[in-house]
């Protein structure tokens, strides 16, 4: 009987497990090719603040639809240069952010600051939580 279970321990042991996947040089310039264009938007970002204070309806709903217009394509775009376990959570988050923000542009078009704070809020997290999952070159 030991014999058996040393023999079925042995057989299903295999070798040893690969090392999860790393960002080589070659993924790492991808990223680097897409992410400014992402953290240029980011940087934007406190200007719908300065609206949503100033309860500046047309002016949420113009930063949303123009500078943020892109923000979408961009953020897939770097999504598809992350590793698979990274991409995953990316687009997750993604998908919060743009949810976050099309509640901000109805809370725009419905004049209600309480909401418009909250969704900015959630999406300014969101968005940070993004670009923590994008690496750097250093």
């Amino acid at each position: 009987v030991l014999a058996a279970i040393a023999a079925l321990m042995v057989g299903c042991g295999g070798g040893p497990t690969p090392s999860p996947p790393t960002y080589t040089p070659d993924i790492l310039e991808q990223v680097q090719i897409y992410a400014p264009r992402v953290i240029d938007l980011r940087q934007r970002f406190p200007e719908l603040e300065d609206y949503i204070q100033q309860k500046d309806w047309v002016n949420i709903q113009s930063f949303i639809h123009g500078p943020m217009g892109d923000l979408r394509s961009r953020v897939k775009r770097l999504s598809a240069t992350l590793l698979p376990r990274d991409e995953e959570k990316a687009e997750a988050i993604a998908s919060d952010l743009f949810s976050h923000l099309e509640r901000l542009d109805n809370a725009a078009k419905e004049n209600n600051q309480v909401v418009a704070g909250q969704e900015y809020r959630g999406a300014l997290d969101d968005f940070d939580a993004f670009l923590n999952l994008v690496p750097t070159a250093d």
